[in-house]
């Protein structure tokens, strides 16, 4: 009953479409594996997927897409005085004055890591089931690590790339930045690549190479969690409020899990899905039964 109060507080307050219906406007990039606007997986992405699953628990919101570049994202989110939302977000404080944030995390991935050829393995003797550190790796082996530029891997990845030996840090700026460094990778140009599991699966599977491989990295969080944000007026307060309420079921469901695996290889899936188990099962002992919500 609460959530259905919440739902119906939620359609009358928000603006309503010349057919009366009310809608929730996605912002979404062409960024895979998050969104695949074009190729063989087109609408196969994590976050797109994770939107038309949200709906599907709340069939009376109507809701659109909104393409934006990348650079774009943020500031829109941010300042538009129509409103939207966006899924995946890490709260920053600074993002705060202008985005409201779901209190449940909507997406759950492993932090950053490292893509390498399988020589490079082969060579060093590691286990790819285990996590490496960057330090060790890079100061005792003298690798070259790439990286994009103007990006976030999160503080503590950022301060410890910055203090790098710069001779060994390669970062490539422009467009598909992470694409163009994982075919400096297999051309040999650079031995580490760091970037987020999922985005090195794909591309490894989009440029046909089966000589890469990926490992996790000590000293860092295992996992990443990102939160839906909306744009802070009265209609995006309400919207979270009523996103948190789903949200709650919602990733104990088998559904949500397979799209938060799906862009894993095999071994890093398992290490994510015996997080997602521990999760859900202490979410679940927090979700009420539909006895104890009536």
């Amino acid at each position: 009953m609460r959530l259905i109060l919440l739902l119906l507080t939620y359609l009358s307050s928000l603006s309503y479409a010349h057919n009366s219906a009310p809608v929730v406007s996605w912002i979404t990039l062409d960024f895979p594996p998050y969104y695949i606007y074009a190729d063989r997986d087109e609408g196969e992405g994590r976050d797109e997927q994770l939107i038309s699953l949200l709906h599907a628990q709340l069939p009376h919101l109507a809701f659109q897409r909104q393409g934006f570049p990348a650079s774009r994202a943020i500031h829109e989110l941010s300042h538009s005085d129509s409103g939207y939302c966006m899924v995946s977000l890490y709260k920053t404080a600074q993002r705060k004055k202008h985005i409201t944030y779901t209190k449940h995390y909507a997406t759950i991935g492993l932090s950053p890591g490292l893509a390498l050829r399988k020589e490079t393995v082969q060579k060093l003797g590691l286990d790819i089931h285990q996590a490496v550190s960057l330090v060790d790796l890079m100061l005792k082996h003298q690798l070259t690590l790439g990286v994009a530029q103007s990006r976030s891997y999160g503080e503590k990845l950022d301060l410890l790339i910055a203090r790098l030996p710069p001779d060994q840090v390669v970062v490539r700026p422009g467009w598909d930045t992470l694409q163009s460094l994982t075919n400096m990778l297999i051309k040999k140009r650079v031995d580490l690549v760091l970037g987020y599991p999922s985005e090195h699966y794909y591309l490894s599977k989009r440029l046909g190479s089966d000589d890469l491989l990926q490992v996790s990295l000590a000293g860092v969080p295992l996992v990443a969690k990102g939160y839906i944000g909306c744009t802070k007026n009265a209609d995006g307060k309400q919207a979270v409020t009523v996103f948190d309420e789903t949200l709650a079921q919602l990733v104990t469901t088998d559904e949500y899990r397979r799209i938060m695996l799906k862009w894993l290889p095999d071994h890093l899936r398992r290490k994510l899905n015996r997080h997602l188990t521990t999760d859900i099962r202490l979410l679940s002992n927090e979700v009420p039964t539909t006895k104890e919500q009536k």
